[in-house]
C-alpha cells in the first residue's frame, strides 16, 4: 500500500498536481517541486520497533518533475521522486519513481524509466488509507520497478495505457504474500507487458462512475542467466535474484463518487499467480528457518477488497473497508499451505487546509489466520493496529 495518493498515477502529469510549487515557468519550459514531511505514532503491532513497542517515525518525500515545450504538439516531460528517511532504516535519498517521456497532448504520452505498471491504475480506487487498508493489492501497488515503457491515454472519460518491461535483475514483483511462504521480493526478470482499460462516465445518479481492467505477465530469466546458484545455511540465492517461470496478474475495479466529495463506494479484485521454474532447476533442497523444505511449484493470491467513504465539507472525511485475500502455495511434492488475510480498516481525516492535515487509523483483524511459517508472521495482518499521524505536504 501506499501512504498517500501518489503525486502521479501515470495517466496525469506531474504538473497537475495541487500541491506542486513551480519554481520556474518561462517560454515554455516549467520545473516543479512537490514533496511532504509526516510523523506518525504507531502501535506496538505495527512491528516498527521493538517486540512489541509503540513508535513514533518520520519520514519524508521530495521530488522534482519538469515540461519543456518541443512544437506544438508535444512536450519532454520528466519527473523523479525520493524517499527520504523513510521510517527508522532509511537516512538517505532512496528513489522511488523516475521517468523521462513525450507527451502528445490530447494524443496522451510516452514515458519510461521505473513505475508501478498499468495496473495500478485499477488498484487505486481503493488505495486510499494510510497502514492498514489495502491488503490486498498491497502485495504489488508498492512495486516500482524500472525498465519500463508506458503509453498512457486519458481524455474524454477512457483511459487506455499499455507498457513493456525490459530484463532486470533483483526486481520487485510481488510483497506480502510472497513473504508468507519465505520468499524474498527480489526477482530476476526478463521481460513483460501491462495494459489498463477504463472509463468514467460523468453523471450516473448524480456522481462519476468509473469502470477498469488491468493485466501484467513478466517472464523471469533462463538458461544461463539463472544457471548458477549458491546456498547458505537460510536459504539458496542468485546474484540476478530468486528465479522463477512467470507471474501473471489480474484485476478489476468499480467505483462510484469522489472521496474529497460527499459519498464515495469502491470495490477492487485482484488476482495473481507466480509459477516457479520446474525441478531441473530446483535440485538443491531450501531451507526455511533452518529445516530442509521442498522447493515452490507456484504461489497463488487472490481476494477483493470494498470501500465506503464520505467527505464532509469541512474538510473532515473518513474511509471504512473490508478487504479478504486468499494465498495458497504449492510445492512440487504437491503439498499445499496456505495464508488467509480478513481485515476491517478505517480511516478517518481532518484536512486544516491544502498543505496540513491529520489522522487516526485503526486496523481489525476479522478472521486472519497463517498455518505455514509461523515465525515471520506480520503482526499487522493477524492483530488489531492503530496509528495517529500529520503530514505538511507542499
Amino acid at each position: 500500500m501506499i501512504k498517500s495518493v501518489p503525486v502521479t498515477l501515470l495517466a496525469a502529469a506531474f504538473i497537475s498536481c495541487a500541491n506542486a510549487a513551480s519554481v520556474y515557468d518561462k517560454d515554455g519550459n516549467i520545473l516543479y517541486l512537490d514533496g511532504r514531511v509526516q510523523s506518525v505514532l504507531y502501535s506496538g503491532n505495527h512491528n516498527k520497533a521493538g517486540e512489541n513497542d509503540s513508535s513514533i517515525q518520520n519520514s519524508g518525500r521530495f521530488g522534482i518533475g519538469g515540461k519543456s515545450q518541443l512544437n506544438d504538439w508535444i512536450s519532454a516531460t520528466a519527473y523523479t521522486q525520493w524517499d527520504v528517511a523513510d521510517d527508522s532504516s532509511n537516512n538517505d535519498f532512496k528513489a522511488r519513481e523516475q521517468y523521462v517521456g513525450a507527451d502528445f497532448g490530447v494524443y496522451g504520452k510516452v514515458i519510461t524509466g521505473r513505475m508501478r505498471d498499468s495496473t495500478y491504475y485499477v488498484e487505486s480506487l481503493t488505495d486510499r488509507y494510510e497502514d492498514a487498508g489495502a491488503n490486498v493489492q498491497s502485495v504489488y501497488n508498492s512495486e516500482y520497478r524500472g525498465g519500463q515503457i508506458q503509453y498512457v491515454y486519458d481524455n474524454y472519460g477512457m483511459h487506455a495505457q499499455f507498457g513493456l518491461q525490459t530484463a532486470q535483475d533483483k526486481a520487485k514483483v510481488a510483497k506480502s504474500h510472497l513473504s508468507y511462504f519465505d520468499r524474498e521480493d527480489s526477482f530476476a526478470v526478463d521481460s513483460g507487458v501491462n495494459f489498463a482499460l477504463g472509463y468514467t462516465f460523468d453523471e450516473i445518479g448524480g456522481e462519476p462512475l468509473s469502470v477498469r481492467g488491468g493485466y501484467s505477465r513478466l517472464n523471469g530469466q533462463k538458461g544461463n542467466d539463472v544457471a548458477l546458484y549458491s546456498r547458505t545455511s537460510a536459504s539458496w540465492t542468485h546474484p540476478n535474484g530468486e528465479p522463477f517461470d512467470s507471474f501473471d496478474h489480474a484485476n478489476f475495479g468499480i467505483s462510484w463518487g469522489e472521496l474529497d466529495s460527499g459519498l464515495y463506494l469502491a470495490a477492487l479484485y485482484d488476482y495473481s499467480k507466480m509459477d516457479f521454474l520446474d525441478e531441473d532447476y530446483q535440485s538443491i533442497a531450501r531451507k526455511v528457518n533452518g529445516v530442509a523444505v521442498s522447493e515452490l511449484d507456484y504461489i497463488e493470491s487472490q481476494g477483493f477488497e470494498l470501500a465506503v467513504g464520505y467527505a464532509f465539507d469541512n474538510g473532515l472525511s473518513t474511509i471504512l473497508g473490508y478487504e479478504v485475500s486468499y494465498n495458497k502455495a504449492r510445492s512440487n511434492n504437491s503439498s499445499y499451505d496456505r495464508a488467509k488475510v480478513r481485515r476491517i480498516p478505517v480511516l478517518v481525516n481532518y484536512k486544516l487546509n491544502s498543505n496540513f492535515n491529520v489522522w487516526g487509523e485503526v486496523g481489525i483483524n476479522a478472521g486472519s489466520d497463517r498455518k505455514f511459517s509461523e515465525l515471520k508472521k506480520d503482526k499487522k495482518d493477524y492483530k488489531n493496529v492503530f496509528s495517529f499521524g500529520a503530514r505538511y505536504t507542499f
